[in-house]
């Protein structure tokens, strides 16, 4: 279903995203929540390879971002359509709630340099609001490299 990964990122790595996203993301609001997606491609080298060691097969990224909750904001319960793994990571401790849902019913608090993967076109998942403070979570959509032979 998931799988919780305690400590896999660490917090320097977090920080330093945390101090550059509003940079090198652009801003590209979601609702309810904040998301600022990758536009510095030149980052993959440094962000893709602290997940290598989490994911069994080769992927490719979909889509990277960094989503901020704050002032009582969460994000509903979702699959994400192009995404055969989701990945998860917290980069930020600074909050109270903010904890992150699988199927409506299964909350598991993130904390800094924590990371959660699953099947985001299949599980369920969101973010319960965030009642003081601000949550930042590095996000990723990836798909899986099939090759066929020839």
């Amino acid at each position: 279903m998931y799988t919780l990964y305690r400590n896999a990122l660490d917090h320097s790595f977090c920080d330093y995203i945390a101090s550059i996203y509003k940079d090198a993301f652009v801003y590209d609001p979601r609702g309810a929540w904040n998301a600022y997606t990758l536009k510095d491609k030149t980052l993959y080298s440094e962000i893709l390879p602290k997940f290598f060691p989490l994911v069994n097969y080769e992927f490719t990224p979909n889509w990277i971002n960094v989503t901020e909750y704050s002032n009582d904001r969460g994000l509903w319960s979702h699959t994400d359509d192009k995404s055969s793994l989701t990945i998860v990571s917290e980069i930020s401790d600074n909050y109270i709630g903010g904890r992150f849902v699988i199927n409506k019913d299964t909350y598991i608090k993130l904390n800094k340099g924590d990371v959660i993967t699953f099947n985001g076109s299949k599980i369920y998942h969101g973010v319960e609001p965030v009642s003081a403070g601000t949550r930042l979570s590095l996000n990723l959509w990836t798909q899986e490299i099939t090759s066929k032979l020839l």
